[in-house]
């Protein structure tokens, strides 16, 4: 008698493709993406922005270098962008906001899993002439380190309503946006309406091999294609990681509510 494998419960990063997915791969539509041209892969940016509420999406090889590219497109050299203490961000990303773009973090309380309207605002409220300028704020929705709690509708509201107070903006590290969105019971565009752009990933719960997608306003997804090719993330035929991306988009999300419930 075969024992069954042992189930790997480490991380949702160690899930494997379906079936689904890899047929699709093999069938995939192709072109080279660095000219615009492959048509899986402007089916999935599509797809992602209108789940998203947005009006164009960007896909990327990772998470991180999608958040990099936030951070990049919504600050430059010199200038501070705040995030929880325990962010993705800021301890797990290599120091990427310094080394790439001069960018430099703060590091704001996260008592609960959440930055508190309140937070932002002392933060906000402090623009003594040596200190650098204030600019943005990161949400990461669900908070990994508060063992991946999602943000309720009246903490995501509080903080986005603060940042625009100051005319900060908010981009959200969404991950896990759509764990979140069955936890919650909203949609991820409902979920990231008060932001300026969001980032998810197809390869962690949703099943995909690999790929993020950076949402957002058409000039700044056009502002970070170009700086993907900077880090080396631009793609030829990548429509073949994509067709993964569509079917997980299409056929895995309800799926997450059985993860849950388990």
């Amino acid at each position: 008698m075969t024992a069954d494998p042992p189930v790997d419960l480490r991380s949702d990063t160690v899930t494997a493709p379906t079936p689904e997915m890899r047929a699709a791969m093999a069938d995939a539509e192709v072109g080279d993406d660095a000219y615009g041209e492959d048509p899986t892969v402007n089916r999935l940016q599509s797809l992602a922005a209108a789940l998203l509420g947005c009006e164009a999406a960007l896909l990327v090889p990772s998470g991180t270098m999608a958040n990099q590219l936030a951070l990049a497109v919504l600050a430059g050299p010199g200038e501070e962008v705040g995030c929880a203490a325990r962010a993705h961000v800021l301890r797990h990303e290599s120091g990427g906001a310094a080394a790439n773009w001069g960018v430099q973090l703060r590091a704001l309380p996260d008592s609960g899993g959440v930055v508190t309207a309140a937070a932002l605002d002392a933060a906000a409220a402090d623009q003594r002439h040596h200190l650098p300028p204030f600019v943005a704020v990161t949400i990461e929705n669900t908070y990994m380190p508060a063992s991946g709690r999602p943000w309720r509708a009246h903490e995501l509201d509080g903080v986005t309503a603060a940042a625009r107070r100051h005319g900060l903006r908010v981009h959200v590290d969404g991950a896990r946006i759509w764990n979140a969105a069955v936890a919650t019971g909203r949609s991820p565009a409902e979920l990231t309406a008060g932001a300026d752009t969001v980032m998810f990933c197809l390869s962690k719960g949703l099943g995909a091999p690999v790929g993020s997608l950076l949402c957002g306003p058409t000039d700044f997804v056009h502002r970070a294609r170009d700086l993907r090719h900077r880090l080396g993330g631009g793609m030829r035929q990548a429509g073949v990681i994509a067709a993964a991306g569509v079917v997980a988009l299409e056929t895995m999300v309800e799926r997450l509510a059985d993860d849950h419930a388990r």
